[in-house]
């Protein structure tokens, strides 16, 4: 029988802590309700990121994340494999003084990213830098090739919501506190801008 967890009404990343938490003591098969999407989706990825069958329902105004850990799941799918870089972005602009040449920088650095040879694994927007990912940036083409390229783009959800950005995201993965954390740590290199 399936072990409940109700993480319905809890921040980020608290329904994924929870969830991670409750995998680790053994739970083997697992429900837990949430009761907005970007909680269903953070703890699918999760599921999905530690070998787990997943499968979701809808529940009046919830979700039920049906979590089942896989024969073969073993301690080493809990920690990802260290990824080569990471380039954080927490600022909708480059430097400090000009806003205007900040903005400028910014937008010109996410454009010769996307056509230099060298790629890092994930790009996380945090803060104003959420801003790039949502629809009407200037710099989305050049996000979307990089994704297409494999880069993984990353979005702060809280940050997102502060913003009134959520729904307005055109480019990269909602994300959490626990996966942007668990990214910088398996990062060999972090580089912020």
């Amino acid at each position: 029988m399936a072990e409940r967890l109700d993480a319905r009404g809890l921040e980020c990343p608290e329904p994924v802590v929870l969830t991670k938490k409750a995998l680790e003591a053994g739970a083997v098969e697992l429900e837990v309700l949430v009761d907005n999407k970007t909680a269903r989706d953070n703890i699918r990825r999760l599921g999905e990121k530690l070998s787990c069958t997943v499968e979701i329902a809808t529940s009046a105004d919830d979700f039920v994340v049906k979590l089942k850990k896989s024969p073969n799941a073993g301690e080493g799918a809990v920690m990802p494999l260290k990824s080569s870089s990471v380039i954080f972005i927490n600022s909708n602009s480059v430097g400090q003084g000009s806003d205007e040449l900040g903005e400028a920088l910014l937008k010109t650095l996410i454009n010769t990213l996307s056509e230099s040879a060298k790629k890092p694994d994930k790009i996380i927007f945090m803060n104003s830098g959420v801003q790039m990912v949502a629809s009407g940036s200037p710099v989305l083409e050049s996000l979307k090739n990089l994704r297409d390229q494999g880069v993984e783009v990353l979005a702060c959800g809280t940050c997102l919501d502060y913003f009134g950005l959520k729904d307005k995201v055109a480019v990269g993965t909602i994300s959490n506190m626990y996966d942007i954390l668990d990214s910088f740590l398996a990062a060999e290199k972090v580089v912020t801008i």
